[in-house]
Formats: structure tokens, sequence, C-alpha cells
């Protein structure tokens, strides 16, 4: 069956750096309504009110045959962002029976909350900090239906910039979770209940002005029904030469749960390293591995990019994932493969 597809966008800029815009999607024979016609549209807006202070909100809504509850999606998002103290403010609402189908929604039925707030004092008495920073941060996600609480997260995390470039955090976190049903998490069954829970965790971050970066962590604390420790090294960047880099992460998670039947059954480990060459300006090739114990599979990433023409490029990715738990002579089996060629041309007047 052939489908028509209409895309229609429309956007102005304003005052220097602010903009609105329009939207207008049609699918001539819609997924969810066959026989039918799926539309969408919508008004946005962008807004620098100054250096310090952005608004961003939007409002859209859907039209699909058949579909009478909430097909409605709006947001309204403000930020404040000043070097001594700053705070953001959030409400989104995707409705149960929003469907745009020449876009992509992650999740459908919820209505969003969040709430933050920073101070970030720079201490003269003390020669060794460069800046501290105090952050506190709330957020709720409600069922759109029936507006019962599906999660909850508040937390609260002080972070020291100290002079040498380097930093250090430390994050306080209370959870609350609420499964409808059933739920498979981290390889583990959770059965349906309400789930509180706290954890904590301190990091170290090693600055830019090292040779070697990275980011210790550890975490620990109650994860649902049962206890959690994590460690984990990432962002890690090593520079072999001005053209080669390494980029190392790890990360072990020792899970403790009331549903294992013997030591380590749900333990979660990843380990991936990311490897650049630089071979011009406009050239490199670069190749991600990774390796789960999870869901025991190795992963590879590969990737060609060149700027043949100023703002025109050329990238050549391939990926592969192999399952490694196997039996037998052969250490993996193919899952996927793909490879994906893509030309870009910049046309100027």
């Amino acid at each position: 069956m052939s489908t028509n597809f209409t895309l229609l966008r429309l956007k102005r800029d304003l005052l220097g750096q602010s903009n609105v815009g329009v939207i207008f999607e049609n699918r001539s024979e819609s997924l969810a309504a066959p026989g039918e016609s799926n539309q969408a549209w919508g008004i946005d807006g962008a807004f620098v009110l100054n250096d310090e202070m952005n608004a961003v909100t939007y409002y859209t809504r859907s039209h699909t045959p058949g579909r009478e509850g909430n097909d409605q999606s709006y947001r309204a998002r403000f930020n404040y962002d000043a070097d001594l103290m700053g705070g953001s403010v959030d409400y989104l609402v995707v409705g149960d029976d929003f469907n745009p189908e020449m876009g992509f929604v992650r999740r459908l039925g919820f209505r969003h909350s969040s709430l933050g707030a920073r101070f970030s004092p720079r201490p003269a008495s003390i020669s060794w900090i460069r800046r501290m920073n105090f952050h506190a941060d709330i957020g709720y996600f409600e069922n759109d239906l029936d507006r019962y609480v599906e999660s909850r997260d508040r937390g609260g995390r002080i972070e020291l910039d100290l002079e040498n470039g380097d930093g250090f955090s430390l994050n306080a976190n209370d959870y609350y979770e609420f499964l409808s049903g059933s739920e498979q998490i981290s390889g583990a069954l959770f059965e349906a209940g309400r789930y509180a829970y706290t954890d904590y965790e301190i990091g170290y971050q090693f600055g830019p002005q090292r040779p070697w970066q990275g980011d210790l962590s550890v975490r620990w604390g109650e994860f649902y029904s049962g206890e959690r420790l994590s460690v984990g090294i990432g962002s890690g960047r090593v520079e072999v030469s001005p053209q080669l880099s390494v980029e190392p992460s790890l990360e072990f998670n020792w899970l403790d749960l009331p549903q294992q039947t013997e030591p380590g059954e749900f333990d979660q480990h990843v380990a991936r390293t990311r490897v650049t060459y630089t071979m011009t300006p406009r050239a490199y090739v670069s190749g991600l591995v990774q390796y789960s114990t999870g869901s025991e599979t190795l992963s590879g990433n590969f990737r060609l990019r060149w700027e043949w023409a100023p703002g025109s490029e050329l990238f050549i990715v391939y990926t592969e994932d192999r399952n490694t738990d196997m039996l037998g002579d052969r250490w993996s089996e193919l899952s996927t493969r793909g490879l994906v060629v893509k030309v870009t041309r910049l046309f100027r007047p």
C-alpha cells in the first residue's frame, strides 16, 4: 500500500537569539487506524531573555481516528544560570493518545515535573578551591490518565572545582518507583509494588591539564529491594600522540538481591574502549569496542569521517554485534552487522 508523507516547517528568528516556529505533518495511511490519515501540528518557541535567562516552550496536537483520549503534548521550561546562583523549572506533558506518526515518541501518557537550584560561591579564603557548587533537584513522573506518581527522584550534590583543574563531587539521591506489573531490571525480576531506596556516590575528576583524564566514582546504597555497589572509570582519555588517542571506560556493578540463587548472579560489568586516529584536521578514523557481562555481547563500531570540501562530508560506518554466550568451539556468534555510507554536499549561493 502506497503512503504519502507531507511535512511543513516554518521558523522565524526574533530579537537576535530567539525564535518561534510552527509545524504540520500528514501521513496518508495511519499505522494506528488503517484506511485513515494521521496529522499532527504544533507551535514552539525558544527565547533568550538575557545572558543568564532563557525559556523553551511548545504546544502540539495530533489527530488519529478512533483515539479520543488526550492527544496533546506541551512543555514549558525556564532556566536561570548566573555565576553565583542558578535554577530551572520544567513541566512536560505527553498525552496517552498523542500520536505523531511521522515523529518518534519514546513514551506516552505521562506528566514530568522537575525543579532544580544551584548555589556556587567562590571562597577567597580557601586557596585550593576555585569554586563550590551546591545543587538540589527533584523530579516527578505522573501517569497522565490516573494521575498517580510513577517515579520520583530527589537529591543533593556538592561539587568542588579545584585550582589545579581537577574536581570532586559527592551525591546523595532518594528514589521512589511504582511498578504496576512485574519488571525485568538488570536481569532480575521484580514483582509489582512500590519501591523506595537511597544511594550515595563519591567521585573525582582529573582535569584537562593532565596528559590523561578520567572520572573515578564509587556508588553504594539500596537498589529496589536489595543493595548495589558500583565502581566506575569513565570519560577516560589518554593522548598517545597528537594524532592518536585512547578513551577507556570500565563499569563494575555488584548487586545483592533477594531473588538471586547464587552470589554474583545479577552483577553487571561493562568495558569499552574508543581509539581515534586523526590523519588530517579534516579526516579521522575511530573504533569503539564494548563488552557487557549482563547481555554477554561484544559490539564494535568503526567510523571514517572525511570532510572532502568545506561543509561537505563522507561517513563510512561499520557496526557488528556478537553473542559471546556460546558452547562448543566457537567463541561467539554474529548477532547483527551493518554498513552505512553517507555523503553530504554543501551548496553555497
